[in-house]
């Protein structure tokens, strides 16, 4: 790869490696000749519980920084600094913290709900922009100025989960299976609201935090004969729940959430996801024209490996704020935050780099399905289409 002059700095490279790995810290290396320095920050989960969305999701932010090169429209040397939050608010506010003190006014961070929450009174008090990947949460771009995130509001997400079992899949009787986390909480009560406008109902719910949530499922299963089952988790808890509800030979529709798209999960487990439905952002890796066919075929150099959503999210996200960073013309927050606002429409892989008013990605979400190991998009008719 061909760095843009003068280079002031050195960036670890990647192009080479067969699946994403990087150090706890990546800073760029000085040296002498340099005028000015913008510094950007990346906070995600590389150890924890949300590791597999970190490792997937900083894979697509390096390689966009490695397509860019890493100097400025004015010469500037662009210094970008990784941490791990290790899956805990607290590391990651700590490690944004400890990026404003270097010169940060921009993060890419909050890869997580709690993540996103716990850093988001920083980003108000240091008026630094943090840029999320992947949080979720109704009402979080809502809370600064500051805040922007590339994946849609579980809002949509809830309400696009109830009309595909209940409108489409004629689904009158629910059966929901529930981790417990933020991610949930926010939303399981979007989902459940929903039903009784559609003329359907909650039956039984199962919480995998509960002891017994086992034989919840099994029991509801066999009292109730379900219509449908809504999985409401992370991977490894959908994973856990579809074992249990494959046990029972439920015949129903079964509806989980984007995250069993986890990187790795539908492959490891394709047998028992098969016929498993969500809904998600469109993200289409076979596509033929750029900017996804590029973004595709570099980062199967770079990974041997096909990319998914959180990865594409990455990708964007460094897209965005590389982009926001030469159209301010400085690292001032407010700038920048205005400058972010602005983007739209220009191209991003996951769709147009465009927020609302709050900060939100403006993105319409389409069902998929898990079939014969491969994800396919529903079309108008129910049927999965590639």
């Amino acid at each position: 790869m061909a760095w843009s002059t003068p280079v002031c700095y050195k960036y670890p490279r990647v192009l080479r490696m067969t699946r994403p790995r990087w150090t706890l810290i990546a800073v760029l290396v000085i040296v002498f000749g340099c005028q000015r320095e913008v510094h950007i920050g990346v906070i995600l989960p590389e150890t924890g519980s949300a590791a597999a969305y970190g490792a997937s999701i900083a894979s697509g932010v390096r390689l966009a920084f490695e397509a860019h090169g890493m100097t400025g429209p004015g010469g500037e040397s662009i210094v970008v600094a990784f941490r791990d939050s290790a899956s805990d608010p607290a590391v990651a506010v700590a490690a944004a913290e400890a990026l404003a003190d270097l010169g940060a006014a921009l993060l890419i961070a909050g890869a997580t709900t709690a993540e996103a929450r716990a850093i988001l009174p920083l980003a108000d008090r240091r008026e630094i922009v943090v840029l999320s990947p992947s949080a979720s949460a109704p009402g979080l771009a809502s809370r600064s100025i500051f805040f922007f995130r590339l994946y849609p509001s579980d809002e949509a997400e809830g309400v696009m989960a109830a009309d595909f079992l209940v409108i489409q899949r004629q689904a009158r009787s629910i059966l929901v299976i529930q981790e417990d986390s933020d991610y949930t909480r926010g939303l399981l009560p979007i989902f459940v609201a929903e039903l009784p406008h559609r003329g359907a109902r909650v039956v039984a719910i199962a919480n995998t935090a509960e002891p017994g949530w086992e034989e919840t499922v099994r029991s509801a299963v066999v009292e109730h004969r379900p219509d449908g089952v809504y999985v409401c988790g992370y991977g490894e808890a959908i994973v856990a729940s579809l074992r249990v509800l494959r046990s029972t030979r439920f015949q129903g529709t079964v509806c989980t959430t984007s995250a069993v798209r986890t990187f790795g999960v539908v492959r490891e487990v394709s047998q028992l996801v098969e016929r498993t439905f969500f809904p998600q952002m469109f993200f289409d890796p076979s596509s033929d024209q750029d900017p996804v066919r590029g973004f595709v075929a570099r980062y199967r150099e770079a990974y041997n490996l096909q990319p998914d959503i959180y990865a594409a999210c990455g990708y964007d996200s460094a897209k965005a704020a590389l982009a926001a960073v030469e159209s301010a013309g400085s690292m001032d927050g407010r700038a920048l935050a205005r400058e972010l606002q602005a983007l739209g429409p220009r191209p991003g892989v996951t769709g147009p780099l465009s927020f609302d008013d709050v900060g939100n990605i403006t993105r319409t979400l389409r069902v998929h399905v898990i079939q014969g190991g491969r994800v396919t998009v529903l079309d108008a008719a129910g049927a999965g289409n590639r």
